[in-house]
């Protein structure tokens, strides 16, 4: 099974940069589920507000480039904040301190620390871990696996049904949720039922 966060851990990563920046990094990359290297590629002009979707031209195994869809509120408010006055739809998306593009690596490192911050474990700590949680998380409030084969941009669905494989705890969970009659229960309503015929 591939490592996802859980809800808490989430929301505890989502509240952990203090940069407006650095925040909807790590929002967009589980809202949409795209790769670091394909947000570090994003221009202004990928982003349609309006529309509410990304373009991602830089695209792994598409030469065309994908469309993902946009479709939190809050994420694109930040979105139009943080772009702000810039007008070049040609400049990156995503800049560091000097405007210079942001790196991949320097995505890496900070979400790295972020989750340090908040005591994650370090297997957790890595932007392709924001992926999986948006394809666990896609899958269980009922999305199907075609559309999100094509949202994360596989080849084939075969590699999205990965996501269907679920962890011990999701299990238990479910388990719990739906928990099988107990044969004791079983037998003694078997019992019950043969001695009244009887």
């Amino acid at each position: 099974m591939r490592k996802y966060l859980k809800q808490d851990e989430l929301k505890a990563l989502l509240e952990a940069p203090r940069r407006m920046r650095d925040r909807l990094i790590i929002k967009l990359l589980y809202e949409t589920g795209m790769r670091v290297g394909e947000l570090t590629a994003l221009t202004i002009g990928d982003v349609d507000l309006e529309s509410g979707e990304i373009t991602i031209q830089q695209a792994k195994r598409h030469a065309e480039g994908r469309k993902v869809p946009l479709v939190n509120s809050w994420t694109k408010s930040m979105l139009r904040d943080y772009v702000g006055t810039r007008k070049n739809r040609r400049d990156s998306l995503f800049v560091s301190n000097k405007r210079s593009p942001l790196s991949r690596r320097q995505v890496e490192r900070m979400i790295s620390k972020c989750g340090e911050s908040i005591g994650l474990d370090k297997d957790k700590r890595h932007p392709h871990v924001l992926r999986h949680t948006h394809a666990v998380y896609a899958l269980k409030s009922g999305i199907d696996l075609r559309t999100l084969q094509q949202n994360l941009g596989h080849s084939s669905i075969e590699v999205t049904a990965i996501y269907l494989t679920m962890d011990i705890d999701d299990r238990k969970e479910q388990y719990s949720k739906h928990p099988l009659p107990s044969v004791g229960d079983a037998e003694g309503t078997r019992s019950s039922s043969v001695a009244e015929e009887e």
